[in-house]
């Protein structure tokens, strides 16, 4: 995304939002001249609902999650993303974690990292270094729960960001 976003300046385009399946890059704004409006998908894997909508201006965002590429093994749903201390699957992990950030590359880089770190960690080390986070994670009901962390997520509604 970071790359298509240069191309794009480099072709003279300055307002587009850009996506590739979890990473968006907002540049600039709409037509109308507002914000880039884009919807945090709940972690649902039998349809496509928005959990909560931000808007974008000159940021990325990067979302990591159990729900859209897993395997199952003896019964149960495995996150794709690995725990390197184990070199397998993630046993747990929150349902998703989304991250902003200045381009897709940091997003996701933070997004997978603090998946793999887990919600209570996770949160401390995205307040450590200021990231806006939004962790999201089922109950035993398989209800979603959520975690904001940042400015951005701290009411995990909406919320608007810019990064320069």
């Amino acid at each position: 995304m970071d790359r298509l976003a240069e191309v794009l300046r480099d072709h003279g385009i300055r307002d587009a939002l850009v996506g590739i399946d979890g990473e968006m890059r907002a540049m600039g704004l709409r037509p109308d001249r507002s914000a880039w409006t884009i919807a945090v998908e709940a972690p649902e894997r039998d349809r496509r609902a928005p959990h909560s909508i931000l808007t974008l201006q000159d940021a990325a965002v990067a979302t990591s999650g159990d729900y859209r590429h897993w395997v199952t093994v003896r019964g149960r749903n495995l996150s794709h993303t690995m725990d390197p201390g184990r070199g397998a699957p993630l046993l747990t992990s929150p349902a998703s974690v989304t991250v902003i950030a200045p381009t897709c590359a940091e997003a996701d880089a933070w997004a997978t990292a603090l998946m793999v770190t887990g919600v209570d960690a996770g949160a401390r080390l995205a307040r450590q270094a200021g990231r806006d986070a939004l962790f999201l994670t089922r109950n035993e009901a398989g209800d979603v729960q959520h975690l904001g962390v940042g400015r951005l997520f701290a009411d995990t509604s909406a919320g608007t960001v810019a990064t320069d």
